[in-house]
């Protein structure tokens, strides 16, 4: 499997990995790696963070959309989605 931000380029990289977001190959230029908490709701609606977080494997297109979703609506620290 190729990049597909690399095909678009006119370039041929092999893809290390699928976007967690949109599905798409990445290549190691086009792609972040995240640690992302994973969370569980306790009694009275309580959301906790679990440890350790999980790795969370983004294109370009989608760490640059969740960067400006961070800006924007900002989460309570040590919270975030599952």
């Amino acid at each position: 499997m190729h990049c597909l931000d690399c095909h678009k380029a006119g370039d041929e990289r092999v893809a290390l990995g699928i976007c967690h977001q949109c599905g798409a190959a990445v290549c190691a230029t086009h792609s972040t790696m995240q640690e992302r908490p994973l969370t569980c709701t306790k009694p009275v609606y309580r959301t906790v963070a679990v440890d350790p977080p999980v790795r969370h494997l983004l294109c370009d297109a989608c760490a640059a959309a969740h960067q400006a979703y961070a800006v924007c609506c900002p989460q309570p620290v040590g919270v975030g989605s599952t």
